[in-house]
């Protein structure tokens, strides 16, 4: 694969913007959807856990609960594709079946190695995690910004506007999803689509006010 030049990938960190109202006449191409899932899915995660699960919400009638718990915010309703990104809970406990799957698709050259893996994972995941969901959500949601991020600058390599989301009912929204706080939370909402006004100025601190070396 050619090498993406530094400019080209500027172009697409500049065209991505978090786009407040979509034009509701324009529609993301089956193809071009799949694309920017895809680019969620391969996201990198610590412990490679792939601590998320994605929803994508077309039905309008939740679409309009959502908004009413999201500020009003008309990105919920105007955008052509909703995501929400569902960060893992009950999974993510030292010793579920799904720690184990993700054992077993891994290589290894003997049983004891398998072994040696699987009690690396659960007392790694004890110590860090402590089998505490409030500390396995704030782990697991700073995964899944990695795959919202992903997304949103694969959809903007294509031209597609997107918005990450943290203002809404945490709760609510999960409440109206119908999700198991035990098993998930609502970790960030992402809409996509085309913008319906032309993209504000992007405003950034300077370089030399935000990187500071140490030699």
């Amino acid at each position: 694969m050619d090498a993406l030049d530094n400019k080209d990938y500027l172009e697409i960190i500049n065209f991505r913007h978090a786009c407040k109202i979509f034009d509701e006449n324009k529609k993301i191409r089956k193809a071009d959807f799949e694309f920017i899932l895809e680019a969620g899915r391969l996201s990198p995660s610590s412990l490679g856990l792939e601590q998320w699960d994605f929803l994508v919400v077309q039905n309008k009638a939740l679409r309009e609960k959502i908004k009413e718990k999201s500020w009003g915010q008309p990105q919920i309703t105007t955008c052509s594709h909703l995501v929400v990104v569902l960060a893992k809970i009950a999974e993510l406990k030292s010793g579920s079946e799904y720690i184990d799957k993700m054992i077993d698709r891994l290589a290894f050259s003997s049983e004891q190695d398998r072994m040696a893996k699987e009690e690396f994972y659960k007392t790694r995941l004890h110590q860090k995690l402590q089998n505490n969901d409030e500390i396995i959500f704030q782990w697991s949601h700073e995964q899944c910004l990695f795959a919202a991020l992903n997304m949103m600058n694969a959809a903007a390599s294509i031209g597609i506007d997107s918005c990450p989301m943290e203002g809404f009912e945490r709760d609510e929204v999960g409440k109206i999803l119908g999700i198991d706080p035990l098993k998930h939370r609502v970790a960030i909402i992402v809409p996509f689509g085309y913008r319906l006004n032309p993209q504000p100025p992007k405003y950034r601190r300077e370089m030399s006010d935000v990187v500071k070396w140490i030699d």
